[in-house]
Parts: C-alpha cells; structure tokens; sequence
C-alpha cells in the first residue's frame, strides 16, 4: 500500500501527513493524522484519532492524497475509520494488530 503523493513530494520536500485532516470519502470529517507509519520508506498507514474519546484507528493510505485544501482525502466511509482496529500508545503494528487490519480492510500490512 502506498500513499498517492503529487508531483510536488520529493525527498527534499516530503508531504507531511501528520496533524492533516481527514476527510472521507462523502468529505466528512473522519479526524486528524496523529503519526504515519512507513513500508519500504513511503507512507503505508495513518494513525488517525477519530475524537476526544474514540482512541487511534489504524487506515491505510492506499488511494489517499492531500487535497488544494491541505486535507487527507481517503477512500473510505467515517465509519469505516472509527470502527478501525486502534493501535497502542507505541504505535507498533503488533501480530495481533496486523491480523486484525488484514481480516478489516482486506489488505496485508
């Protein structure tokens, strides 16, 4: 899974995800990027806090870019997001965790 960067992203000048706003897929606010964990040095999946007392979901990045607004569009539905597995405060993808996302979202992280 790979984030859909623009021509502007270099490796001088990265995209920054982190404290961007998500936005799903009818352009509801799904909540705010909080960390990004990489695969093979891209992008692979956004820690997203979905509100005050709704924890950290996991959503991959796949088919996801950053709008003219500065915002995370993202293939999914809120829901979809907020019934995410949720990740630990280390924010490590544990066995658990990684087979929780895989039966989820249908994809291997």
């Amino acid at each position: 899974m790979t984030f859909d960067h623009d021509d502007h992203e270099t490796a001088q000048h990265p995209v920054t995800l982190t404290g961007r706003t998500v936005l799903d897929s009818r352009q509801a606010k799904a909540g705010k990027v909080t960390d990004v964990l990489f695969a093979d040095g891209r992008p692979d999946w956004a820690i997203v806090k979905t509100g005050p007392l709704r924890g950290e979901h996991l959503m991959p990045l796949r088919h996801s870019y950053v709008d003219a607004d500065g915002r995370l569009i993202v293939p999914l539905d809120k829901a979809d997001v907020q019934h995410a597995p949720r990740i630990g405060r280390e924010h490590v993808l544990t066995t658990q965790t990684r087979r929780e996302l895989s039966d989820y979202y249908g994809v291997a992280p």
